[in-house]
This record gives structure tokens, sequence and C-alpha cells, in this order.
């Protein structure tokens, strides 16, 4: 079942992530949340919500959940390492909302490694 995740658990590592990117001059888009379990529209229900990866942004702008982060997995270590930097999937989702409606294309790519993980930029 989907479920928002403390904003304990993550709230460090976006900042992290979000001072990555204002440093390199790209706008610094704010998480609306954090969907661990399945996506965000399936919160409250007994669902897992759509799923095709084990994770995805609502990165269109006229989407009413635009700004979440969806992670299939429930286990938080999925988005923070245990040293406590961001997660290579926590990162790539990030950019997917620095970058909207680019898919894998080359804005996300340059967002991507902008934040420190140039591996996922060359892995799409």
């Amino acid at each position: 079942m989907a479920e928002t995740l403390d904003l304990s658990a993550y709230q460090e590592a976006l900042a992290t992530l979000m001072e990555r990117a204002a440093a390199a001059g790209l706008r610094a888009v704010p998480v609306a949340g954090v969907s661990v379990g399945g996506c965000a529209e399936a919160i409250g229900t007994s669902r897992r919500g759509a799923f095709r990866r084990r994770a995805h942004a609502h990165n269109h702008r006229r989407d009413p959940l635009f700004g979440w982060i969806c992670f299939l997995s429930a286990k938080p270590e999925r988005l923070v390492t245990p040293s406590g930097r961001p997660s290579a999937l926590l990162a790539h989702e990030y950019a997917h909302l620095l970058a909207p409606g680019s898919g894998h294309g080359e804005r996300w790519r340059r967002a991507v490694t902008v934040l420190g993980y140039p591996s996922q930029a060359r892995q799409r």
C-alpha cells in the first residue's frame, strides 16, 4: 500500500540536491512529497497505483500531483544511503522535476549530472 514517507527521512538528502541544482543555475523545484510502497495517487487506498519501474516523478505541470516522487519499494534506504547521501534513484527522479516533460533527454541528462550522478545520464 502506498503511503507518505515521513519528511525527516529524506529532507536533508533533498536539500542537498536542491542546493546542487541552485549552484548550477537551475531553478530548484520543491518536492511536494514522497510516496513509498506505491504511487501517491494510491495513498489511503489498498492499491499501489500505476507502476512500470522502480520509481517515477510526477513532472508534468498539469498533473495535480506535480512535484511528488513515488517509489515502489517501501524501504527508505532506497532514497538515502546509509551515509546520508541521496541515492542515485532519488537524484534520478529529482532530475525529472528539474527538467519537466523532457524524459531522459538532454535537459534531464544535464540536470542529473549537475546533481552529481553522471553515471545515471550515461545509462539512458
